[in-house]
């Protein structure tokens, strides 16, 4: 049964609701990326502005949302793993278990087979439906699958904000159609949000004393809307009054361009952090993950930013055992690695999703992909511990977002290095500090004197 094109109702008997003088409770549960963390903050508008109750303790909830992630498939089984551990949770009267998200667009038939009580599938685009489904829901025995693509961006629902950090998506889908990637089959082709709705919700976000904020995309650099496109967007955004730092989330290196540079380096809220994706050093492997960038390539851009912002970090992701890969090509990313020295860098063994491009071809030897993968992420620990010590004794502007272990504070510099002081200090402070010591990988810091 395809889930691709419709919905689906299937309704065993009507009851009187008894629910009419006051909505359910809701708890979500959300797996994934910053856009699914994003989406649940959506999710939760739709369902308080429809008189729904968020609270922070599933046990007392009447329903259970899960915001299921498939971009690999350690993420499907985690998520699938706690939808199982629900059934004794389902089995107290009116209780009801939503699956939303990327999986639920995947696998929604096998979901609702495979878990009977799984009340309401919904895919990326259908959730401003869900608190009228679950209305039918709980006026009647119902199971609901909505699954369907569409042009949705949420560009009207402003989500309630708090805390010192947060995001903000400026777009959804993705046209890139990297072989492994399961993205545009699951959350659609690329589109944008107005820039005047995202000016407003940013707005909104600052008078409510946020005062980091990241714009996320699966390729913001992608961005476009009439005449904006995304390094004006980050002009105009980085004029909102009381926003201290601006950020974006991710960046396809094909699509990082001169403007975008030289925004970062003009722009004093605009943070010097490029988070690039590498993905490997190899051209061959590129040309097979249809990356449509190629090595050198690679190379000129992190020169170009680094020309531009000495002071610039710059991280990546970095997939380990895509098939056919050699152990040559694989020793080419490390020299890629070696040579860039990332900060940071997000490692991931090749994961096949069905429906890709790459699922089709022939997988490594599990014990070839555990040993690069064990191998790549030695040799980036020891770069990032010598990136910190580098930091020794310099001076750098840390925004203060919480408490840490111990009674201290955790807060980051512009470049997203996260900074521990052992003092307590209320979050929103932001202050020059002076980096003392490095404990493992943890930067200790202490205030300039």
């Amino acid at each position: 049964m395809s889930t691709n094109s419709k919905t689906r109702i299937y309704t065993e008997e009507s009851e009187q609701s008894r629910h009419t003088q006051k909505k359910p409770s809701f708890y979500i549960k959300t797996f994934g990326c910053q856009m699914n963390k994003n989406d649940s903050s959506i999710i939760t508008a739709i369902l308080e502005n429809n008189d729904y109750k968020c609270i922070q303790d599933p046990c007392c909830a009447d329903i259970y949302i899960i915001n299921t992630c498939s971009v690999r498939e350690h993420a499907e089984r985690r998520a699938l793993g706690h939808i199982s551990s629900l059934k004794k949770w389902a089995d107290k009267p009116d209780r009801k278990v939503v699956v939303v998200g990327c999986m639920a667009k995947r696998i929604a038939d096998d979901i609702a087979i495979r878990f009977p009580f799984v009340d309401l599938l919904l895919g990326p685009d259908s959730y401003r439906k869900i608190a009228e489904f679950l209305d039918q829901i709980f006026d009647t025995k119902t199971r609901i699958i909505e699954t369907k693509l569409s042009d949705e961006v949420y560009g009207d629902i402003f989500p309630n904000r708090s805390g010192i950090t947060d995001f903000v998506s400026i777009m959804r889908g993705c046209d890139n159609f990297c072989t492994y990637c399961i993205v545009p089959y699951v959350r659609g082709r690329v589109r944008s949000r107005p820039a005047l709705e995202i000016m407003s919700e940013i707005q909104n976000m600052a008078r409510s004393d946020i005062k980091d904020i990241t714009l996320l995309g699966q390729n913001v650099n992608a961005y476009s809307y009439g005449n904006v496109d995304f390094s004006g967007l980050l002009n105009m955004v980085s004029q909102t009054p009381g926003l201290v730092r601006l950020r974006f989330l991710t960046s396809h290196p094909k699509d990082l361009d001169e403007t975008t540079i030289n925004a970062v380096k003009e722009n004093d809220k605009i943070c010097e952090w490029f988070h690039l994706p590498l993905q490997s050093g190899c051209d061959r492997i590129l040309r097979l993950m249809n990356r449509k960038y190629t090595k050198k390539y690679f190379q000129e851009l992190v020169q170009r930013i680094r020309q531009n912002i000495p002071d610039a970090t710059i991280t990546t992701d970095i997939i380990v055992g895509f098939p056919s890969e050699t152990e040559e090509e694989f020793q080419e990313t490390i020299g890629m690695m070696t040579e860039i020295e990332f900060d940071n860098a997000y490692l991931y063994r090749y994961s096949p999703r069905q429906g890709t491009q790459a699922f089709k071809y022939e997988s490594l030897s599990e014990q070839v992909i555990k040993d690069r993968l064990k191998r790549i992420i030695s040799i980036q620990n020891t770069i990032t511990v010598n990136k910190a010590r580098q930091m020794l004794g310099q001076k750098y502007e840390v925004l203060f977002e919480g408490p840490a272990r111990h009674n201290a504070t955790r807060g980051k510099t512009r470049g997203n290095i996260e900074v521990i002081v052992d003092k307590e200090i209320a979050p929103g402070v932001l202050s020059d500090m002076i980096i003392k010591e490095v404990r493992g990988r943890t930067l200790i810091a202490e205030f300039v004197k």
